[in-house]
């Protein structure tokens, strides 16, 4: 790892009582503590629709930090929200991003990742702001990477899809930046929640006949798995396409939609089920297919375990299922309590980030 000019940050902070994760996104707030020996006090999620405008972060991370139980803390940092269309550029993002950060954290040291490169203070951020875009995937694959020998981690959130293979203790990416990795399949631009149901699906098949989709964001893909019944309540964060209710009733309205036709009342919802079902499958054949891609890169493909991690992990374990892998959550890789750990996995890349500011001392 290569060498980033650090401020001290030790001489004043001698005995850091616990390390604070952030893994800022553009549409969620995650954030972890553990304590010196890496025990999981806590991990947290919060919806921030950071296109609203960059206050809607600054009420989040002061909500946030509330939650936090040490004195003397350390904050490690990792953020995709410089992708936000608030922002002209990553550069001007990951800037203003560190500006509100610092803020509110002006009385504990701050540390950004940078994944490749290593650890930034505040003060150098301008000068590593590429390399700090985007690094939280380098994040959490690089930490699942020191206790499982042979891997892929599996990161299924609510807009994107991070599928990392690694092994001896070394990540095997093919891409780096997002441009890179989309190319490679590395990186897929799905998820379980915010993704609009047109950008997955040209056509559905209701009650046996194919029925062209409507190009518009009528529905999303939280109203699919609403219906299928997969997704957690505790997940499901972020407003509906129309700002509805999201009612299984709501949820078929909203789908049937997509294809010119409404439901009223109390309308059976069944075959709306089927075709959520349907574009469901779509979606995982979508990643099935670049995970499939990236293990055939792979010397040796043999005995893979995934790792799953995100909102989305149920489906990391049916795809771990299909192609006859092992499945692993990340919240087993840790000893986690059973209440903790589905907030955990929810949360990976916050732990992550925070695991590896404690490793680094």
């Amino acid at each position: 790892m290569n060498t980033v000019p650090l401020r001290s940050i030790y001489n004043t902070h001698v005995n850091i009582d616990s390390y604070i994760g952030w893994d800022i996104g553009g549409a969620h707030l995650k954030m972890a503590e553990i304590d010196k020996a890496g025990k999981v006090i806590f991990a947290d999620q919060s919806a921030t629709p950071l296109w609203k405008g960059i206050g809607i972060l600054h009420q989040s991370l002061e909500q946030s930090r509330k939650l936090v139980s040490g004195k003397s803390v350390l904050h490690a940092i990792t953020t995709t929200a410089e992708l936000v269309d608030i922002f002209p550029d990553r550069i001007t993002g990951v800037n203003q991003l560190k500006d509100c950060i610092t803020g509110i954290f002006d009385k504990n040291p701050v540390r950004f990742y940078s994944g490749k490169t290593g650890w930034v203070s505040a003060d150098c951020v301008t000068d590593y702001a590429i390399e700090i875009a985007s690094a939280n995937w380098y994040a959490t694959a690089s930490f699942i990477a020191r206790y499982i020998d042979k891997g892929i981690l599996m990161d299924i959130g609510s807009t994107t899809t991070d599928i990392i293979a690694f092994s001896g203790g070394r990540l095997l990416n093919q891409g780096y930046s997002d441009y890179e990795r989309m190319s490679t399949g590395e990186l897929v631009y799905t998820g379980i929640i915010r993704t609009p149901v047109m950008a997955l699906v040209h056509d559905v098949n209701v009650n046996g006949k194919q029925r062209p989709v409507i190009a518009e964001h009528f529905a999303t893909m939280a109203d699919v798995y609403r219906l299928t019944g997969d997704l957690d309540e505790t997940d499901d964060m972020q407003a509906t396409a129309d700002g509805a209710g999201k009612s299984l009733q709501d949820s078929a309205r909203r789908l049937a939609r997509m294809v010119g036709k409404d439901i009223y009342g109390d309308e059976s919802i069944q075959e709306w089920m089927n075709v959520a079902k349907y574009i469901a499958e779509i979606q995982q054949n979508r990643i099935l297919q670049c995970c499939q891609r990236i293990i055939s890169c792979l010397e040796d493909n043999q005995d893979i375990t995934i790792i799953g991690a995100g909102a989305g992990r149920f489906l990391a374990a049916k795809l771990a299922g299909l192609m006859d892998c092992r499945y692993l959550d990340f919240a087993d890789i840790l000893e986690v309590a059973d209440e903790l750990k589905p907030s955990v996995a929810r949360s990976a890349t916050a732990v992550a980030v925070a695991q590896l500011a404690r490793l680094s001392d």
